[in-house]
């Protein structure tokens, strides 16, 4: 089918007299779209069209822009270090304020350094899979058309997949604010490079990949559904089959032929019917398949660069909240950030934790949907036990192909996206923030202890060691 067939079909009403998709799909469309369209001009996809198509020039645009974007931030990263970031370190440990702050310096640098190393390893790794990319977007646009779903059943859902696609603009906004007191172009070019462009096309692959997973537990949640519907179905079919307590030789059933051996129409419907939701659970099963291999590696190096920008985000932004509120002593020197910085690092922080946490959230309802359709199809194996074969033996089939076919989302088979992750991801930031806080502490504490007992050399070489022994550092 050609791109304007498919999506000139989207605007052909359906079955039921109503455009195949309502409003919000038609917004998730359009994000999809624009994602694509920024990915692809960023050298982040090798794709053209839409429905996407793989394409040789943007794929070596793509491996172009790779190695142009690598080479200036590994240049700028490298100049700003020794330039900037390093004399700041070692002037927060000089300073009067805080020794937290130097943890801050650090944490931070970090942060862009492995933004910038995730954005190029994600280049390579989605330049790869274009391919693949292409035409699993292609197979879930065409899923979507030909089985759509009810009109506002995953209205929230979809909100959500919105903001969080609309976050771009709030880290955009805050860092051409940053960007725009540095006074040294070649840092507001790092900053570009290194943080705002890294930020924003990371949450743009993430939002492709969320569209796919929303898309199939839409998918797999009609063929829950459908399967609801026919076990119920079942219970008709059953009560019109009852057998005849007579003998074989009653006139008023004699002749008669059983209505559940497959030659009634609504028997022949439920077990036609039954076959097409195993296959297009089999669909499900292998666009799932398809989209852990294509985004597995990206999948990887996103939680990973997701989690450490959490942690530092939050680790700053409640240390500079609590250094303004005076948790931290006195200080005689201003601070190098202000209480707008804690504010926007606590939110920027909450952000990314959110983000993780609700592909966590959509990863188990699709775990919740694929239960419904097994415990609804055990349930209408064990209450009709005396149904025709067929259907005994597709029911049999279809919970087999259900244990044994497992649909999860994940990176390969080394992360999968649910409840358990989501507690893990909680439980790993909370501890980490615990445990920066003890040591940045303790860091501080011996810093200070250091700097007193070298300002007290000389007076502690007059007295005796009995006499030292009692002038400790005051810290400790």
């Amino acid at each position: 089918m050609s791109d304007v067939a498919v999506l000139g079909a989207l605007a052909r009403p359906g079955p039921g007299g109503t455009t195949a998709c309502s409003s919000s799909r038609r917004v998730l469309v359009a994000h999809w779209r624009a994602v694509l369209a920024a990915l692809r001009l960023a050298g982040v996809l090798g794709c053209s069209g839409w429905p996407p198509r793989w394409s040789r020039r943007w794929t070596r645009y793509g491996c172009a822009t790779l190695v142009a974007f690598t080479a200036a931030r590994v240049a700028l990263f490298t100049r700003q270090f020794f330039l900037a970031f390093k004399p700041q370190v070692e002037e927060a440990r000089k300073g009067l304020y805080p020794g937290e702050m130097s943890y801050i310096f650090w944490l931070d640098t970090f942060n862009l350094g492995m933004q910038g190393l995730t954005i190029s390893l994600t280049q390579v790794v989605m330049l790869l899979y274009s391919r693949d990319v292409s035409l699993l977007v292609r197979a879930v646009f065409l899923y979507l058309h030909s089985f759509p779903g009810p009109r506002n059943k995953n209205a929230h859902r979809h909100a959500a997949m919105a903001w969080f696609g609309a976050n771009f603009t709030f880290y955009a906004v805050y860092g051409m604010s940053y960007t725009h007191f540095t006074q040294d172009d070649w840092e507001r070019v790092f900053y570009i490079l290194n943080d705002l462009l890294p930020h924003v096309l990371i949450g743009a692959t993430q939002d492709s990949f969320l569209h796919i997973v929303a898309a199939n537990v839409d998918l797999l949640a009609s063929v829950a559904d459908g399967v609801l519907e026919h076990v119920a179905a079942l219970s008709h079919l059953a009560q019109s089959a009852a057998p005849c307590t007579c003998s074989s030789t009653c006139p008023a059933h004699r002749g008669r032929v059983p209505v559940l051996l497959g030659e009634q129409r609504a028997a022949r419907g439920l077990l036609h019917g039954l076959r097409a939701l195993r296959v297009r659970y089999q669909g499900v099963q292998d666009v799932v398949r398809a989209t852990n291999r294509a985004y597995g590696g990206f999948i990887l190096l996103a939680s990973t660069t997701a989690l450490i920008g959490g942690v530092a985000f939050l680790y700053s932004g409640v240390i500079v909240v609590i250094t303004f509120a005076g948790m931290l002593g006195e200080y005689k020197e201003p601070l190098p950030f202000d209480a707008l910085d804690g504010a926007c690092a606590l939110a920027l922080g909450t952000l990314q934790t959110a983000r993780l946490l609700f592909t966590c959230a959509i990863g188990e309802q699709m775990s919740l949907e694929s239960f419904r359709i097994s415990s609804a199809l055990q349930t209408g194996l064990t209450r009709h036990a005396g149904i025709d074969p067929r259907i005994e033996r597709e029911l049999q089939w279809f919970i087999r192909q259900t244990q044994m076919q497992e649909i999860r989302f994940g990176a390969f088979d080394l992360l999968y996206f649910d409840l358990k992750t989501m507690n893990r991801i909680i439980a790993a930031i909370m501890s980490n923030i615990v445990i920066l806080v003890q040591f940045s502490a303790l860091s501080s504490g011996i810093t200070k202890c250091n700097d007193w007992s070298s300002s007290n050399q000389p007076f502690l070489n007059e007295t005796t060691p009995k006499e030292a022994s009692y002038r400790r550092c005051p810290t400790v």
